[in-house]
């Protein structure tokens, strides 16, 4: 719903200027907001990114494939990444992401630095007013009632740093969401590395296809049965009295040839195991480093969150504060200070001897 009208309307009762929709012109905006601007724009990028890679990089065919797109309409296919290219992803993206903090505390900072150098330079100002430093000793040392103009530049001061702090944690917000798209995604990614070095098809894929013995043993068979006739009882054994069960139950011997292949099969199994390990590794590493600096943008959050509720409170109890102290200032200085007394006292005195040396 749109309250747009009904809120100028009561802006013209209140003698106020209306509210005009301003064409948008990022070179009209200010410093800070074309900073913040800049910021967004980045972390809208990266999430963008983030999200359209998360098919490719989560993919599990063999690297160098295509396959389609899901959402692709004109039958587009997308790169199945490798190792690496994942990899160099992760690091990017971690590394941007630290960028993009860093840039948010340097913009952060330079806004409190603004602010503490205007309320200095307002504090300055005001305590130049009247007679200086010998009029407020006079008055007691107590500060002059602020003037409506002079509170309203304070709560100006304190609406733009109010709006510039929501400004902050808006990009923090959005940063953190970056954070999380990417710890997720590397998540299911050493998920799925562990799930497939676990898998036996998989395994076995890896590996090379080796004949075994067993798929032999219909040839074993017919040369064992051919020359057992032919054999002679040795030791008092006679291999057609064997029991057939037993005699089929005991493996057939590999050939030297076997053995060598099984031997590369275990060695390249092995390297496989070795890599997955590796790759495996990785991933848990720059887990808990994109974890850590989830944590921080967190922290960060939630020190922006209650600055924020500060300024806000601060904010309702400001015209309370103000009325009251502006009336206990103007109590004060309608009493008679001891520094008011001995000061006219000392005025008077010093007339009294001007007037009796001119006289006498």
């Amino acid at each position: 719903m749109d309250i747009t009208p009904d809120f100028n309307i009561r802006l013209t009762q209140k003698g106020a200027q209306p509210c005009i929709r301003q064409p948008y012109d990022i070179n009209r905006i200010n410093t800070f907001l074309r900073e913040a601007h800049t910021l967004h724009s980045r972390i809208a990028d990266l999430t963008r990114e983030l999200r359209a890679l998360r098919p490719s990089y989560l993919s599990t065919a063999a690297p160098g494939s295509r396959r389609k797109a899901q959402d692709g309409r004109n039958g587009s296919r997308e790169k199945v990444l490798t190792e690496k290219e994942k990899d160099a992803i992760d690091a990017q993206s971690k590394q941007l992401i630290r960028e993009l903090n860093s840039a948010i505390q340097q913009l952060k900072q330079a806004e409190d630095l603004r602010y503490d150098a205007e309320t200095q330079i307002a504090t300055k100002k005001r305590q130049k007013g009247g007679l200086g430093a010998l009029g407020r000793w006079a008055a007691g040392n107590v500060p002059a009632a602020k003037t409506e103009e002079e509170e309203r530049e304070e709560a100006a001061r304190r609406m733009v740093k109010e709006h510039r702090e929501a400004v902050i944690y808006y990009l923090q917000k959005k940063l953190e969401e970056a954070g999380k798209l990417q710890a997720g995604i590397m998540e299911v990614r050493l998920g799925r590395e562990v799930e497939k070095s676990k898998s036996v098809l998989y395994k076995s894929r890896q590996g090379q296809q080796i004949p075994y013995a067993a798929e032999d043993d219909a040839g074993l068979k017919g040369s064992f049965s051919a020359t057992n006739g032919k054999r002679s009882m040795i030791n008092g054994f006679n291999p057609a009295l064997e029991d057939p069960k037993r005699r089929d139950d005991r493996p057939p011997e590999l050939t030297q040839e076997q053995q060598q292949l099984f031997e590369e099969e275990n060695t390249a199994m092995l390297k496989h195991y070795n890599s997955q390990l590796d790759q495996i590794s990785a991933a848990e590493k720059s887990i808990r480093e994109i974890s850590e600096l989830q944590s921080t943008l967190v922290s960060n959050i939630q020190l922006q969150s209650e600055h924020i509720d500060q300024l806000v409170q601060d904010s309702f109890l400001t015209t309370e504060n103000l009325g009251r102290g502006n009336r206990e200032l103007k109590k004060a200085s309608e009493r008679r200070s001891t520094a008011q007394t001995f000061f006219w006292a000392t005025v008077g005195l010093s007339g009294f001897l001007v007037v009796w040396d001119l006289v006498f």
